[in-house]
Formats: C-alpha cells, sequence, structure tokens
C-alpha cells in the first residue's frame, strides 16, 4: 500500500516473482478516511473477507522544516500534519480492521513507532509526538480487544537507513548518526520486517501491548 500506484504495484510484483505467493497493489492515503475504508474493502474482496495481520508503517516524510524547528516556534498546523498520517493514519486502519479481526476471533497489529517515543529527542517534536500517541493506541487495543483472539504489539525503530530519509543526510551526518550506535551501523529496513515476523507469528502468540525497540542498542531501557 501507497499513495504511489505504480510504487505499490510494482512492489506487490517482485513480492510475487520473489516470494512465489499473491499479492496486490492498493493506493491509498491513510490521511483519507475514505481511502482507508476503500483499501480494507479491496482487500477484503481479494482475501475471502479476512483480514488476520495488519501492520500500520505508513509515515508523513521526515522534513527538515519540521525536523529542525524547536518545539516552542511548532504550530499547531505543522503538527496537524504529521499527527493527520502517522497517529490518525494509524488509528483509521486500526479502526476499520478491528471489526473482521473481531468477527474472525483472531489478529495481530503491528504499529510503528519510533525511539524518540521512548525516550524522547532534541530534534522533530510533531513526530515525537504523533509517534508517542501511536503507543497509546497499541496499549489501548492490547487491552480492549484481546478478549476477542486479538494481540497489538509495536515496534520503535531506532534510525533506519531507509532510502528517503537516509539520502536526506550529508555523509557527515550519516557518520554522526552511526556514532551514537553500539553495533557500529544504521539499520536496515529488514531489521525492522524481521521484528513485525516474529511479532506476527505464533513465536509471539503471548506477547501482547508492548513496544520492541529495535535501534542496534542507542536506547536503552
Amino acid at each position: 500500500m501507497g499513495r504511489d500506484e505504480k510504487e505499490a504495484d510494482d512492489v506487490a510484483h517482485e513480492i510475487r516473482r520473489k516470494y512465489r505467493t499473491h499479492s496486490i497493489g492498493v493506493s491509498a492515503d491513510i490521511a483519507s478516511q475514505e481511502n482507508v475504508v476503500e483499501m480494507v474493502k479491496k482487500t477484503l474482496k481479494q482475501y475471502k473477507s479476512r483480514i488476520d495481520i495488519l501492520v500500520n508503517n505508513a509515515g508523513f516524510p521526515i522534513k527538515d522544516e519540521l525536523w529542525d524547528t524547536p518545539l516552542h516556534e511548532i504550530s499547531d498546523e505543522a503538527v496537524k500534519k504529521v499527527l493527520a498520517v502517522d497517529t490518525l493514519g494509524t488509528l483509521r486502519c486500526c479502526r476499520e480492521v478491528l471489526p473482521v479481526m473481531m468477527k474472525q476471533k483472531y489478529g495481530v497489529i503491528v504499529n510503528i513507532s519510533s525511539t524518540p517515543a521512548i525516550a524522547g529527542y532534541d530534534k522533530g517534536a510533531p513526530y515525537t509526538i504523533a509517534k508517542s500517541a501511536i503507543l497509546g493506541i497499541t496499549k489501548h487495543i492490547a487491552k480492549e480487544y484481546g478478549k476477542y483472539g486479538i494481540r497489538c504489539n509495536a515496534i520503535a525503530p531506532g534510525s533506519i537507513a531507509t532510502q528517503r530519509n537516509w539520502n536526506r543526510l550529508s555523509k557527515a551526518g550519516r557518520l554522526d548518526l552511526v556514532s551514537g550506535i553500539p553495533l557500529g551501523r544504521p539499520g536496515q529496513p529488514e531489521d525492522i520486517a524481521g521484528v513485525a515476523l516474529m511479532l506476527v507469528s505464533n513465536y509471539s502468540a503471548f506477547v501482547n501491548g508492548q513496544t520492541v525497540v529495535v535501534d542496534g542498542g542507542e536506547v536503552t531501557l
């Protein structure tokens, strides 16, 4: 799923080719309730009215003007932009999928937060606020919907070298970022995917309402 229809289709095609499994690409903007409703409808139509797993991985892109502005100078509008995607987008997707999972008496949700929601940070206040709210959503779903056989956990990634985020950094910025990570490297998308896979599998069948920090040891609890 993504806002770019071609990109979503390309990823779905690559999954089909590489893993010999069924996959569809759906274009949607999770800042829109209508888009989320339509996305869930298409999914249910394709997969015999079942949704067993939801991973809320969409996020507002990191922008310098939001990242570098101190909290006391951040406008309401700037915060709302990030909340609309990261927090409300997560809520919208959960809200549409939960009735399906309740009917099934089974479901697993993984919400993607971030380490600033755990430890705070000195930049990117709107992101910290939005990602912290995701942890609240996660805990609430775990408590309210566990009786339906639904589990909900969160992942808090640290510095992950995704294409969009890593490419915006200078060489010096990358070195500075890595210097604070005990493992001496940034995380890769596969590092997050592996933990998500563990959380949705039966290996984590008794894990509910928790947040797994994946940051190479940068934040210790």
